[in-house]
């Protein structure tokens, strides 16, 4: 399995490591569980250092724990552009961490390009920009074994919000069409499950539910 999965605990998204001989992490929670995803990080990645950290998107669910876990492993956090300001600032209304009743602390970001390919030298993920949860939304997919990474853009019998600060309605449908059209067989969201088998459906279940079907 490339794809190592630690589920959201409260309020946290799911938190991935992407294996290889350099591995990736991706999303890190709010930082409630922060000695939870060292604990499993140090089980999982074994003698690997994870050297970088990849977030979806700006929502202090995937962003909050970044700055701690990215000093504690001495990782570099990457992302998109557009949503880069809000995460790099520390901003809580953008990253919505005031909803949480806290602060949002700045962390360093490098940013990431639509198409740039993040080796683990074990597979290949390209990025693919997905907006409408936020505007700086990304996806990673693994074209050799169809692995999808889609944060919040669509999960397993849903989608992601667009009513948020940057979401857009018809962003998000054409970015769950452009995934549908990478034909991915594994699907691993942001929040709640994730299938090995089943991406497409659950694909256009969620262009479905947009009213696209």
């Amino acid at each position: 399995m490339v794809v190592r999965c630690l589920a959201g605990m409260d309020f946290d998204s799911n938190v991935y490591l992407l294996t290889g001989e350099d591995p990736i992490l991706v999303d890190a929670g709010t930082g409630m569980h922060h000695q939870d995803i060292l604990k499993w990080l140090s089980c999982t990645a074994k003698k690997c250092k994870v050297r970088r950290m990849v977030l979806t998107h700006r929502h202090y669910d995937h962003t909050g724990g970044a700055p701690a876990l990215a000093r504690e492993i001495g990782a570099e956090v990457l992302m998109h552009p557009l949503d880069a300001p809000a995460v790099r600032e520390g901003d809580p209304r953008q990253t919505l961490s005031y909803m949480f009743g806290v602060q949002s602390q700045p962390v360093e970001v490098t940013e990431l390009r639509e198409g740039q390919v993040l080796s683990t030298g074990e597979s290949d993920y390209e990025v693919v920009h997905t907006p409408g949860h936020t505007s700086g939304g990304i996806s990673l997919f693994d074209k050799v074994n169809k692995v999808l990474l889609p944060g919040d853009t669509v999960f397993v019998g849903g989608v992601g919000r667009w009513d948020l600060p940057s979401g857009n309605f018809e962003q998000l449908v054409g970015s769950v069409k452009k995934l549908l059209s990478l034909a991915p067989k594994e699907i691993y969201p942001g929040h709640g499950d994730f299938s090995q088998h089943g991406a497409a459906g659950i694909l256009e279940e969620a262009l479905k539910y947009l009213g696209e079907s």
